[in-house]
C-alpha cells in the first residue's frame, strides 16, 4: 500500500517545489524610490538647453606678457581680488641687468650730447660767419641734433625696460574672484602649445581663471532645431542636476547671434555630435545656492507654442478616435 501511495506523493511534492522555484526565481526586486525626481519644466510651452555657469565678466584666462621663470603667486583659489591687485610674479634678474645697461647708453647719450651741444656753441660765437664754411657749420649742427635724438632713443629704451619689469607683475584686470590657479613657482610656460589667437594663452590649461562671480552668468546652449522658439526677454529657470529641488529664476542679457558646433555633450543616447546651438546668456545672483563656476546645470525657457508638435498629437489622438470607431462597429462599444 505504501508503495502504491509513494511515487504519486513524491511526483506530486517534486511539481510543488519546480512550482515554487519558478515563482522565486521570476520574482521581481522591489523598484528603489527615487531620491531626486527629475525637473519639471514650470512652463506650459518651453525649450530645453543645457547652461554652464560662468563669471559674469565670462572666464578671463590671466596669461603672462613674455616667456619667463615665475618666481612668486600672490593668490589661491577662492581669493577675492580687485582691480590691479598682483597675481603672480615673473623672474626680473634679466631685465634688471638690462635696466642697467640702458641707464649707462642714456648717460652716454647725454655726455655725446652735452659734447655736440658745445661743439655746436663754439661755431655760434663766432662774429664772423666767413671764418667758417657752411658745410663745417651745419655738419656740428646736425651731430648735435643727431645726439639729440640718441639721448631720446635711449630714453625710450630705458622706459621699455622699466615697463616690462612693471609687467613682470601680472595684475587683476578687474574685481572678481580667483576660480583656478594652475601657476607654480619655478615653472616656465611656453607659447608652443597656446592659442595663437591670443599669445601666451591657453583656454584649456590658463595660468590663472577669473571673474566677477557677483552676479554670475549662465550660458545656454539651445539646439538649433528649437532656436525659432527662443524670444529674446524670456523668462528661465535653471535645476540644479541631482537635486531639481533646487531651481531658481534668470534674467536675459543677451544672446549671441551665430550658431556654433555643440561643444558640451550631455551624454544622452539621442544627442549627434554635429549639433549645432544658439548661445543665449541670462545672469543671477547666487546667493546661498550651493552651485559654482564651471557647473552643468538643465534649464528652462519659456517660449511659443510648438504647431508642429501640436500638429503630430492631433493627428495621433484623430487617428486614435477613428481606430475606436471602427472597433466599435465591428465588436460594439
Amino acid at each position: 500500500m505504501l508503495r502504491k501511495f509513494l511515487l504519486p506523493f513524491l511526483s506530486f511534492l517534486g511539481a510543488l517545489i519546480a512550482l515554487l522555484v519558478v515563482f522565486w526565481s521570476q520574482k521581481k526586486a522591489p523598484v528603489p524610490a527615487i531620491p531626486y525626481p527629475a525637473p519639471q519644466s514650470p512652463y506650459v510651452h518651453a525649450v530645453y538647453g543645457a547652461g554652464i555657469i560662468e563669471a559674469s565678466t565670462e572666464n578671463i584666462a590671466i596669461g603672462t606678457p613674455f616667456i619667463e621663470l615665475i618666481t612668486d603667486i600672490y593668490c589661491v583659489e577662492g581669493d577675492r581680488v580687485k582691480t590691479g591687485d598682483p597675481l603672480l610674479k615673473l623672474d626680473t634678474r634679466l631685465l634688471e641687468a638690462q635696466k642697467i645697461t640702458a641707464q649707462s647708453q642714456l648717460q652716454a647719450a647725454v655726455v655725446n650730447y652735452e659734447n655736440q651741444r658745445t661743439q655746436f656753441s663754439f661755431y655760434q660765437q663766432v662774429k664772423d660767419k666767413r671764418a667758417v664754411s657752411k658745410q663745417a657749420y651745419e655738419s656740428v649742427y646736425y651731430a648735435m641734433k643727431e645726439a639729440e635724438q640718441q639721448v631720446k632713443v635711449a630714453e625710450a629704451q630705458l622706459n621699455q625696460v622699466v615697463v616690462d619689469i612693471e609687467r613682470s607683475t601680472v595684475r587683476a584686470p578687474v574685481d572678481g574672484e580667483i576660480l583656478q590657479v594652475n601657476a607654480h613657482i619655478g615653472e616656465i610656460y611656453s607659447n608652443n602649445s597656446y592659442n595663437t589667437t591670443q599669445p601666451y594663452v591657453n583656454l584649456q590649461t590658463a595660468l590663472i581663471f577669473m571673474g566677477t562671480v557677483s552676479p554670475l552668468q549662465m550660458r545656454i546652449d539651445i539646439d538649433e532645431e528649437d532656436a525659432w522658439r527662443f524670444k529674446p526677454g524670456a523668462s528661465a529657470t535653471a535645476f540644479v542636476r541631482g537635486n531639481a529641488n533646487i531651481h531658481f529664476p534668470m534674467k536675459f542679457v543677451r544672446i549671441e547671434p551665430y550658431i556654433i558646433p555643440k561643444t558640451s555633450l550631455t551624454g544622452e543616447t539621442i544627442e549627434r555630435i554635429d549639433t549645432r546651438v544658439l548661445q543665449v546668456l541670462y545672469r543671477f545672483e547666487k546667493g546661498d545656492l550651493p552651485i559654482y563656476a564651471g557647473q552643468l546645470l538643465d534649464v528652462y525657457i519659456e517660449a511659443e507654442p510648438n504647431p508642429i508638435g501640436q500638429a503630430k498629437i492631433s493627428k495621433k489622438t484623430v487617428n486614435i478616435e477613428k481606430e475606436t470607431e471602427r472597433s466599435e462597429v465591428f465588436f460594439g462599444p
